[in-house]
């Protein structure tokens, strides 16, 4: 996109100086065919491959043109000087390669909830209203189905059903095209009609969040109720994807019976900046429905049905997943550890916290993820990164011009 704009396809950026940030010992890209800076499943010639394939390829050979590295080792967010702080550091500090000792262990699991009449418990006041980081969809929205109905009970308040409006694509081109590719053609209306038959439409409003793109088909409300925004509504506002906020009202209308939701009033907690609008309390904003495609594949069949959704896109926050947490510091954080995959997940819900005090963690932790050594591709990223470095700092001793491309490599 440099290039384009600046009309110089020949140099990389075109030439302007880029700086990126980031911390490898966290989470790699999610989803299918999509590999992490370090793998060595990206390959080096882009003939003869698929599109996302040439793309992370392209990616990979720009990334290497990066040779000025700075490596930021300040602990920025575990800053207690408590000697059961320093010990989560360094446990912290041993996971990332994934190396953590006895003693690591130790404390980690001191933190687990029931496992000693000293370990924090989840009834605590601090850790109640907390969202929980887990690593699978499905237990998030299993959380936040369970924690909506809990929120609405303590606190005495009626737990409204607000439905979402779908209904086939309008557009009578795509509408025919994905009419024929439909996997069960007895759920259409006749007379190609856009309305979803009413049986079919149950179905889709009960399909969980992670099937649907975290455009729920029915979203539980009550004033208070905690919320994760999920796209980027206003970044001038601080309505950005993975802001938290609470429920402080709604307006909304029936529609064959059930209530639909037209604005959702939300109080955005700790924005980055004072948020003002006329006639809103501070901090307060509407959100609107957005229009979005879904798709559905049938786990059995394989074959996949497509339809146009409308609904506020946000989700319940009683628990989010480890990719949406992070880049956030929580003085208070508890964590679901029990479906992580790898050491990277495991640092990256950890790494939250704050403080040892304010870790808690659900289930057991499996020590074979976080010990061994063994870590592949991303030890040698490590070495290579501290390489650069290196030669940074000796060409600074020495007068050299640094390269243009310029990486600030730290940890979030």
């Amino acid at each position: 996109m440099l290039t384009k704009i600046f009309g110089d396809a020949g140099v990389s950026f075109g030439g302007k100086s880029v700086i990126l940030s980031g911390d490898f010992a966290q989470l790699p890209p999610p989803g299918r065919g999509q590999y992490p800076l370090y793998s060595d499943s990206v390959g080096t010639m882009t003939s003869g491959v698929k599109p996302y394939q040439a793309t992370s390829i392209m990616g990979k050979a720009l990334w290497q043109q990066f040779t000025t590295v700075v490596i930021l080792r300040q602990n920025m967010r575990q800053r207690g000087i408590s000697e059961e702080d320093q010990q989560f550091r360094s446990a912290l500090e041993n996971m990332r390669y994934r190396a953590c000792t006895p003693q690591d262990i130790a404390v980690l699991e001191s933190r687990i909830a029931g496992s000693s009449c000293l370990a924090p418990s989840l009834l605590d006041a601090n850790f109640r209203e907390i969202s929980i980081i887990t690593s699978y969809n499905l237990d998030r929205d299993a959380m936040n189905e369970e924690g909506a109905e809990r929120f609405a009970r303590e606190h005495h308040r009626v737990l409204h059903h607000f439905h979402s409006i779908d209904q086939w694509p309008s557009a009578s081109s795509e509408s025919t095209s994905l009419r024929q590719s439909q996997w069960d053609h007895s759920i259409l209306q006749p007379d190609n009609a856009t309305a979803i038959a009413d049986a079919t439409q149950q179905f889709l409003w009960t399909l969980p969040p992670h099937c649907t793109s975290n455009h729920a088909g029915i979203l539980p409300l009550c004033i208070g109720m905690p919320v994760l925004l999920k796209v980027n509504e206003a970044t001038e506002l601080c309505a950005t994807n993975g802001a938290e906020a609470t429920v402080v009202g709604w307006t909304s209308h029936t529609r064959s019976g059930r209530h639909v939701l037209d604005v959702l009033f939300v109080l955005l907690k700790a924005p980055a900046r004072p948020v003002n609008l006329p006639s809103l309390p501070p901090n307060v904003i509407p959100l609107t429905r957005r229009r979005v495609r879904l798709a559905w594949t049938s786990g059995k069949s394989g074959r996949s049905i497509k339809w146009d959704r409308e609904q506020i896109s946000v989700l319940l926050n009683f628990a989010m997943t480890d990719f949406g947490s992070q880049g956030r510091t929580r003085p208070f954080n508890p964590c679901h550890l029990m479906n992580c995959r790898t050491h990277q997940s495991i640092y990256t819900c950890l790494s939250r916290s704050s403080s040892l005090q304010g870790t808690l963690i659900i289930g057991s932790l499996d020590h074979s993820k976080i010990t061994g050594g063994r870590i592949g591709p991303l030890r040698r990223k490590f070495r290579e990164l501290e390489i650069l470095r290196l030669a940074l700092s000796n060409s600074g001793r020495s007068g050299r011009e640094p390269t243009m491309f310029r990486l600030a490599f730290m940890r979030l």
